[in-house]
């Protein structure tokens, strides 16, 4: 985390490599810039496909709020984007549900949730 003048030089580097993921996003609370680094394989996308194999499930529902998020909202059923959510991830959203800052997922689970 920090300023994206300090980061991009690397980010630029990695991103052009096969062997890692990099995000680069601006954090929401502050002027600073989040950079991730990951496995190529290692996504939320990725790893909510073998936790929906080993359990058994047959719906992805999800939801999120940042760049990181892409990868889940691709391979759910169906993705749902806080209010407040960066503008790239509302664009692979099913919907648009109330801010992180009003519960928004707690909401809609409330709303939508049966047993």
């Amino acid at each position: 985390m920090g300023k994206k003048e300090d980061l991009i030089e690397t980010y630029n580097y990695l991103i052009g490599t096969d062997k890692f993921s990099c995000l680069l996003q601006k954090e929401y609370y502050s002027e600073h810039y989040w950079f991730e680094i990951l496995p190529k394989r290692a996504t939320k996308g990725n790893t909510i496909l073998v936790l929906k194999e080993i359990l058994k499930y047959d719906k992805i529902i999800s939801f999120g709020d940042g760049l990181n998020d892409i990868p889940m909202f691709k391979i759910s059923d169906e993705s749902y984007a806080v209010e407040n959510a960066e503008e790239e991830l509302k664009k692979y959203a099913t919907g648009i549900i109330m801010s992180n800052e009003n519960n928004g997922v707690a909401e809609w689970l409330k709303n939508n949730y049966t047993k």
